[in-house]
């Protein structure tokens, strides 16, 4: 009896394992499928401030700080006060605005009534060749996130198809998406803000 209960616990981890992973995103975008200027925001009062979730504004003479992690608690600081990561929408610092995604801050690259960030981190791959040595190397990868209007939550998008759903009811933006991904790398190449163009023709009112 025990013996068909461990089969039938592996089997049901293996089905998990295996909807996980047919469920996951497969990131299509690279990291220079936007440029990623920041072109200056205004702060209003000041610099520097905190975004908190109720839409209040912390505002600072001094660079913000902020950290999170397994062994330390995830707090963002702005002069003398702290606050605890997840009580807050987002900071601007210096021109740059950056929002909150789960237990980080991201760039703003769009504002508007679509806002896109990005974020970018190394990810590490460790290899064995025929002879058994083990090499490791590292490659830059990015994500990039979409919210609606200033209050959204951000979403993570991994494709064109993800950004097509955004801006569906603008044809303008609508149709420069609506190609092979080939056409759309053709693109970019020629013109660096391509990407950022979809979003900012939508936020333009589709003009």
């Amino acid at each position: 009896m025990n013996k068909k209960k461990h089969i039938f616990s592996t089997l049901a981890v293996v089905a998990f394992l295996f909807l996980a992973a047919g469920s996951a995103k497969v990131n299509k975008l690279s990291c220079g499928a936007f440029n990623h200027t920041s072109y200056g925001e205004t702060g209003g009062e000041s610099d520097y401030y905190v975004l908190l979730n109720d839409g209040t504004k912390v505002y600072g003479d001094r660079k913000i700080k902020w950290h999170s992690g397994l062994i330390v608690k995830d707090v963002i600081k702005v002069d003398d006060q702290k606050f605890a990561i997840k009580d807050t929408r987002g900071y601007y610092a210096n021109g740059t605005y950056f929002g909150r995604y789960k237990h980080e801050y991201v760039k703003r690259i769009i504002h508007g009534k679509l806002n896109v960030y990005y974020s970018e981190y190394w990810v590490s791959e460790t290899t064995k060749d025929a002879s058994g040595f083990t090499h490791t190397s590292s490659h830059l990868s990015c994500t990039h996130y979409v919210q609606v209007g200033d209050m959204g939550e951000l979403e993570a998008i991994a494709s064109t198809k993800d950004i097509k759903e955004y801006v569906k009811d603008c044809p303008i933006a609508y149709e420069m998406l609506d190609k092979k991904d080939k056409q759309i790398r053709k693109a970019i190449r020629r013109n660096s803000n391509y990407m950022n163009e979809v979003f900012i023709a939508y936020n333009n009112n589709c003009k």
